[in-house]
């Protein structure tokens, strides 16, 4: 996954998560409500980041929940203040199955980083005790708004899309998911849409955010360093103007349960 993924990591990654947490966790804690997490259930996140879900899910039930993920520093931050019964390892998806079994798995903006989503859906089934839950959430990257419109945030939304189609990865993954679950031999899928916006809030600042965390995989297509300051300073300023109504990318939430032996 490392090769394929295009925003940089470390702590500037690391608070890059934070704000995106902050602006999923209404749709995320709402999605946990719907699906229900069972007491007791051992729980696996999957590229965790900051851990801000691992923690949420480690107090939604009284089992062990792991938190995974390839960034050390990312991991290292996870586990403060953590509740008792959640621990990180640093990772990718394929330890999964060493680390279960699980009775419920989670993946939050995975799929579109790796080069073989269908392999991690694959590797999450086997992770999985029978009858057990996948959750899964992603993105359609190119479904963003911004009203007004303006060009710093169509170039950045066209610059994320190529970046991450020239290193394998699929960014438009978000209503492909179901029918992935639906191959990996998951039933009783259900799936819905939701997309965080505002005039205000953590939602409007992620453009910047990912625009600079992408800087160096869009200068490596062409584009001069001047003009990436030039437009992130304008997403910046698009942030701060409350007449400017931006979103986040159109996310797929996606569920199912492993058949009963």
């Amino acid at each position: 996954m490392s090769e394929s993924y295009i925003i940089a990591g470390g702590m500037a990654g690391a608070a890059r998560l934070s704000v995106l947490s902050q602006a999923m966790a209404e749709s995320t804690g709402s999605l946990l409500d719907r699906v229900g997490i069972p007491a007791g259930a051992r729980i696996l996140d999957v590229g965790c980041g900051g851990g801000e879900v691992t923690r949420d899910l480690a107090r939604r039930t009284s089992g062990p929940v792991t938190g995974l993920d390839l960034d050390e520093i990312k991991i290292s931050m996870a586990g403060q203040d953590a509740p008792s019964n959640a621990a990180f390892h640093v990772g990718g998806y394929e330890r999964a199955e060493a680390l279960g079994p699980f009775d419920v798995i989670y993946a939050r903006f995975l799929l579109s980083h790796l080069t073989d989503p269908t392999d991690a859906v694959a590797c999450f089934e086997r992770a999985l005790v029978p009858d057990a839950l996948l959750v899964v959430e992603d993105v359609e990257f190119s479904a963003h708004l911004c009203e007004p419109t303006r060009l710093s945030f169509r170039h950045f939304v066209q610059w994320y899309v190529a970046c991450a189609h020239k290193r394998g990865a699929d960014p438009e993954i978000g209503p492909k998911l179901p029918a992935m679950l639906g191959r990996a031999g998951f039933i009783g899928i259900e799936a819905r849409v939701v997309q965080p916006a505002g005039l205000t809030g953590p939602a409007k600042a992620m453009a910047a955010l990912t625009l600079a965390g992408i800087a160096e995989a869009v200068e490596s297509m062409g584009v001069s360093r001047e003009t990436l300051v030039d437009y992130i300073s304008d997403l910046v300023k698009a942030r701060d103007d409350p007449s400017v109504f931006m979103s986040l990318p159109r996310v797929t939430q996606a569920w199912g349960w492993k058949r009963e032996v």
